[in-house]
């Protein structure tokens, strides 16, 4: 398949993508532009629609029209086949998903035959969880009628009131209810999981790519926090997994291979076969032979390939804020031909067959603070022009938002020497750093790239070398005047601001919480520079159902096609939001495990 470069049908023309000038704006540029679905598979507009766009005035691009410009035209069968496969159960992409879809199923009778273009299975990265309820989170009394136990339907409206309910409820609400027991399952499959006490505590060195720990967050909370009075809540009930999920994912992929399930990887999943209006299998290239495999499903196909984000059409087309603002892909995993997976392979088979994408994506964007040390401690934020720009006890997604529309999107944060006794006071958050410990063991510093607690000399060594993270000054103008560009005038009197604002005890300026504002006035003093950070994934997947089934456009279930993981829509819409950390990973598995159970039972 060859893909058009991004100035097809002029889609990046005038002055952004996607934009619509003010004379369309209000004239009903939309009216009578219902999207016809040709014969290729790729949207177009009616004639009625390109006729009013015609006549307003008004540049169109494809998101207006319903066109899906970054759709090819959907290959021929393949006429070389090496092979031809049948099973119960086919499923593409063996990630989080696709890896517990395949357990699942094969635990249920039904034989499994799993496609990954990448050169191994359980294809994975980082380890954050969320988990409500089930048995292993007793440990940490967030069980149900436990103390720290949270309400799965606190954390949907949360995610609906924050995703500006574009969610399906329905689809949060089950994955809210259901997901502790599945992860009880899941980690079932690694007997030999430590399992942390807290989140203090020394963790096994990692000596070997089996060794894995199962790390708590914010356990126990810091004193005296209390989630019911922080504006935007995030709920504590995650886990992270040290150094990452891989061990554990790996080992749920081998309990599904002594189920019976069979994975073909460096095999290329490119064309879904329709027959009589039913999804019945796929055409899937083999990489070393160039030839294709033929495969069946006599239950179900399900898609689960993962994201757009390293489609650079597809990008634009639905995340065009991405290009805007220099943020770069962060997810480095790549297929056995050298290039990045994640390249949005199932929303194009998917769309050929009739499958309904969400209209709005998700990326995954957040402010991660500095990570060696205190992460993203909600202190004093000063642009580059010295100006403070923010509440800054918010969350890392809406403190990225913030830093999109400052000047050269970069800032500094500036703290001094008391941070080690203010740290605590902080809302325990995704990124956040909430424990001041003395001496923690090496291999605890850091849990997924991100420190949960920091040594009381932590500051200072990241102040030390040739290129130090952290910059230290003893006055307030030693260390104002190794800010680069930084006006430092105007930054002395930011600064001189929120001291006043802090003793008042109101920000009057951006309505940060009184009693997390503390003045800048005990030297030394310290700044860390900030600025965009990278994209983890961009979540755009098909509209289904709770049973995982696939909806075409009219929201009909396309028979025997289901999705899981990155490739379920309506899951998060705007941005990926860290209500609680982890939540991707916790409903690609969750999904997972019911699609694989729903095309073994023929549900």
């Amino acid at each position: 398949m060859v893909k058009e470069g991004l100035s097809r049908r002029g889609f990046l023309k005038g002055a952004g993508i996607g934009a619509l000038t003010a004379a369309g704006a209000g004239a009903g540029v939309l009216s009578g532009c219902s999207p016809e679905r040709g014969t290729s598979g790729r949207e177009s507009s009616g004639q009625a629609g390109d006729a009013a766009a015609a006549g307003s005035g008004t540049a169109v691009d494809g998101r207006s029209t319903g066109e899906l410009t970054w759709l090819p035209e959907e290959p021929a069968d393949p006429e070389n086949i090496e092979e031809e496969l049948t099973a119960d159960v086919v499923i593409i992409g063996c990630g989080t998903a696709g890896t517990c879809a395949a357990r699942a199923a094969a635990e249920e009778g039904a034989s499994v035959i799993v496609v990954e273009k990448a050169e191994s299975p359980a294809v994975c990265r980082s380890g954050q969880w969320a988990v409500i309820g089930g048995e292993t989170n007793k440990r940490w009394e967030r069980g149900v009628g436990q103390a720290n136990y949270v309400d799965p339907d606190d954390v949907v409206e949360a995610v609906m009131t924050e995703c500006q309910y574009y969610p399906n409820r329905a689809l949060m609400n089950r994955w809210a209810k259901g997901n502790g027991e599945v992860f009880d399952w899941f980690i079932a499959a690694k007997p030999d999981l430590f399992i942390s006490e807290n989140s203090t505590d020394p963790l096994p060195p990692v000596e070997s790519e089996e060794d894995c720990s199962l790390w708590v967050r914010h356990y126990p909370l810091p004193e005296g926090f209390d989630l019911s009075k922080e504006r935007v809540k995030e709920f504590q009930s995650s886990v992270s997994f040290n150094p990452s999920q891989q061990p554990v994912l790996t080992a749920n992929w081998r309990a599904a291979e002594e189920a019976g399930a069979i994975c073909y990887t460096g095999h290329f999943a490119e064309k879904l076969i329709k027959e009589d209006g039913r999804v019945t299998g796929v055409f899937a290239r083999n990489a070393e032979t160039g030839a294709y495999k033929r495969i069946t499903a006599s239950k179900g196909v399900l898609l689960a390939g993962g994201d757009i984000s390293n489609d650079p059409e597809m990008q634009a087309y639905y995340a065009p804020e991405l290009i805007l603002n220099g943020v770069t892909n962060m997810w480095m995993n790549m297929d056995v031909e050298g290039n990045p997976t994640n390249t949005g392979d199932c929303a194009k088979m998917g769309c050929w067959v009739g499958g309904k994408l969400q209209q709005k994506a998700a990326p995954m964007v957040h402010y991660m603070g500095q990570m060696a040390t205190i992460g993203a401690a909600p202190y004093l934020s000063l642009d580059v022009k010295g100006r403070r720009f923010t509440n800054e006890d918010i969350s890392a997604l809406q403190f990225q938002s913030a830093a999109e529309r400052i000047p050269e999107k970069t800032f500094w944060t500036i703290f001094d020497a008391a941070w080690p006794e203010q740290l605590s006071v902080f809302q325990p958050r995704f990124a956040s750093t909430n424990y001041v410990v003395d001496s923690p063991t090496p291999e605890n510093l850091l849990i997924n790239d991100v420190h949960p607690y920091v040594t009381r000399d932590a500051v200072e060594a990241a102040c030390q070398g040739d290129s130090p993270m952290v910059l230290k000054g003893e006055t307030i103008d030693e260390l104002l005047a190794q800010l680069d560009g930084i006006d430092v005038k105007t930054a002395k009197a930011s600064i001189q601001r929120y001291n006043d604002l802090a003793k008042a005890g109101k920000d009057e300026d951006f309505g940060k919480r009184a009693d997390r504002m503390f003045p800048i006035e005990n030297g030394p003093f310290y700044a860390f520079k900030g600025g965009m950070n990278v994209n983890l994934v961009t979540l755009l997947g098909f509209v289904g159902d709770t049973d995982c089934h696939c909806l075409d456009e009219n929201d009909e279930v396309i028979p025997g096609l289901y999705v899981a993981g990155n490739t379920q829509g309506d899951r998060f819409a705007i941005n990926y939001i860290p209500t609680m950390s982890g939540m991707s990973h916790s409903l690609a598995m969750y999904y997972g495990y019911v699609a694989g159970k729903n095309m073994a039972q023929g549900i």
